[in-house]
């Protein structure tokens, strides 16, 4: 594995690691999406840094990321999951009203996201060995 793709892996990990912690911290849940949206877009990155040597796109937008990476037959699931995930970057770092951003990313939601968060990860990580 290239170097630059071990350090977009060890920052995924820190991220992944960083949202199971806050998931578990009251009124922190919505900070948690927010690393797991990190988490998934530095994983997507070092699939592009490793598969077509070529720096990520400076880009939170995850069609964006995924055409870059050229990868093919994406299971459904993590494809649908991925695209998914772009709102949470906006709306978690962007938020236009506080009170509904703590409503909207409730424990169960958040933990919901985290455990789909690890799955899709997981499959990135596959593609780097």
């Amino acid at each position: 594995m290239k170097q630059r793709t071990k350090t977009w892996v060890a920052l995924a990990e820190n991220d992944l690691s960083l949202a199971g912690d806050l998931l578990n911290k009251k009124g922190r849940a919505y900070y948690a999406a927010h690393f797991c949206h990190q988490a998934i877009e530095k994983m997507l990155k070092a699939v592009i840094s490793e598969k077509t040597d070529k720096v990520p796109l400076p880009t939170h937008n995850f069609k964006l990321l995924l055409d870059q990476s050229a990868l093919k037959d994406i299971p459904v699931k993590t494809k649908e999951f991925i695209f998914s995930m772009t709102p949470h970057y906006i709306g978690t770092k962007y938020p236009e009203d506080i009170a509904k951003l703590y409503k909207s990313y409730t424990k169960i939601f958040v933990s919901k996201l985290y455990k789909n968060t690890q799955e899709a990860y997981q499959w990135l990580k596959t593609l780097l060995k």
